[in-house]
């Protein structure tokens, strides 16, 4: 059988290694890039806590060099203090605010004596919160990413030779820190771990895709030709499968190669009932024509030869005589349309048993019932329990039913029986089919050449052997006929019909 193969072709972005590989690498690389954006802020919130609290912690030690300058009320010392300590990495600003909002001293002495207004720009930010709930430190929003930290100075009681306004503040000590560097830090980080993510899931995007193609799609692909050629109708193509199945595609292949044993020989089947049926018919055929040789020719070649002698009887007015030779053309008349009706009988048995399920047993009570409704003769059949559920071969069904059919027309015409049977029991593995009768028997041995007794009893022995069965035959004058088939049964040929 001639398949034609088309090529596998599959446009890349639909492909099932591409799907699987994104549909697995992009929620990955969306949960690694979202991993390291909370690592971000996470690290952000910790480095922003920490600085403010090392702006809270550096503002109480300027406080404290301060103080000896402010009780002693030396500016130098001041302004010294204050720019050593805007000196450090990160400080951006201190100012020394009164309660007046005035800047008292400043780092950078460029805002010295300036007023700071609480609706400007860094101010804002605190003043917006009542007085009992703002925050010491707050970043500033338009600063370019700056700390604002605020600690009051207190009115302690050596500054009252100084200060004697009332209150318990005397202002605040405001430094500005700088979280550029950490900022420009945090980010760099930020940009490795998305490089490593990206990484990441391009190599891991890589290998699925090779993975899959390796595992699965290789190994379905190799799985399209054989499928193209089964449906093409080429049933004995068969997909490759592994000695030991270890996943799912080895158990769907083995399940289609199971099923593709089936159809091929289901087809396999087909192809030998079509055969059969063919040579059943051709056999029929050639029995019809021994029939009609030995039956129909001969009887009317006897027709003739009566008919005469009937027609001289009657012109010399010998009606005795006419009465009984019309009475033996009668006889020979009934005869004849019996063997008729058994050839259509047979016709009929060659269109029924080869594998339209109907089974030997069904058939033979069928065939029984009409042979004995034909020629009068009682028939009996007796199917054993075991042998009933039996569904043989197609050919073995239609040889068994052939050499039955024979050997009751052996008992119609040749037997002068009262009564014939049909057995069929199963015992020690084999099948037995007895066709039995109480006619006037025979002496086998003496049989003469050519008789039709002879020739029905080879066809049958014939018929036997073709299926592999054992014929025997056991007979006597006056003691009846028996004819019994003996088939070894064997699990393949009891099944073969129904794929069990």
């Amino acid at each position: 059988m001639s398949v034609e193969f088309r090529p596998l072709s599959v446009r890349p972005h639909t492909s099932l290694r591409a799907k699987i590989a994104l549909g697995v690498a992009l929620p990955i690389f969306a949960i690694l890039v979202s991993f390291s954006l909370i690592h971000y802020w996470r690290e952000r919130h910790l480095a922003e806590t920490q600085i403010e609290l090392a702006a809270r912690q550096l503002a109480e030690m300027v406080l404290g060099s301060l103080r000896h300058a402010m009780a002693t009320n030396d500016g130098r010392m001041l302004t010294t203090i204050l720019a050593d300590v805007n000196g450090l990495s990160g400080i951006r600003q201190v100012q020394i605010i009164g309660l007046d909002n005035r800047v008292e001293a400043d780092s950078r002495g460029s805002a010295l004596n300036a007023m700071r207004h609480t609706d400007e720009a860094g101010c804002v930010e605190c003043h917006q919160f009542p007085a009992g709930t703002r925050p010491q430190a707050i970043r500033l929003a338009d600063s370019g990413g700056m700390l604002r930290v605020f600690t009051p100075i207190v009115n302690e009681p050596a500054c009252a030779g100084c200060h004697v306004e009332p209150g318990s503040h005397l202002g605040g000590l405001l430094v500005d820190v700088s979280l550029g560097d950490i900022e420009a830090h945090l980010w760099d980080d930020l940009r490795v771990d998305l490089l490593f993510s990206v990484g990441g899931s391009v190599l891991f995007t890589l290998g699925l895709y090779v993975l899959i193609h390796r595992l699965v799609v290789r190994r379905v692909m190799a799985l399209h030709r054989p499928l193209a050629e089964f449906a093409a109708g080429a049933f004995n193509s068969r997909l490759p499968a592994a000695l030991t199945p270890t996943d799912e595609i080895d158990a769907l292949t083995e399940a289609f190669n199971h099923m593709a044993d089936q159809l091929e020989r289901h087809a396999r089947e087909q192809e030998e009932r079509s055969a059969l049926r063919q040579r059943a018919i051709v056999e029929e055929r050639e029995r019809i024509a021994r029939e009609l040789h030995d039956g129909l020719a001969q009887l009317l070649g006897y027709v003739n030869t009566k008919a005469m002698a009937v027609r001289l009887m009657l012109k010399n007015r010998q009606m005795e005589a006419a009465d009984k030779h019309l009475l033996q053309l009668e006889e020979a008349a009934q005869e004849l349309f019996v063997d008729v009706r058994e050839a259509i009988l047979g016709l009929k048995i060659t269109g029924h048993a080869p594998g339209d399920g109907a089974g030997l047993t069904t058939t033979l009570k069928e065939f029984t019932a009409q042979f004995q409704r034909l020629s009068g003769i009682p028939a009996e059949v007796h199917i054993a329990p075991a042998a009933k559920p039996l569904a043989l071969p197609a050919d073995t069904e239609l040889q068994l039913l052939r050499i039955v059919q024979e050997a009751l027309t052996n008992v119609r015409k040749h037997a002068s029986a009262t009564r014939a049977t049909v057995a069929v029991q199963r015992c020690h593995g084999a099948l037995e089919l007895t066709v039995c009768d109480d006619g006037v028997g025979f002496e086998p041995g003496q049989s003469r050449a050519g008789s039709r007794p002879h020739f029905g009893l080879s066809s049958m022995r014939e018929r036997a052997e073709a299926i592999g069965a054992e014929f025997s035959l056991d007979s006597n004058p006056g003691g009846g006929t028996r004819v019994t088939i003996r088939l070894q049964l064997q699990e393949s040929r009891i099944h073969a019909r129904t794929g069990g």
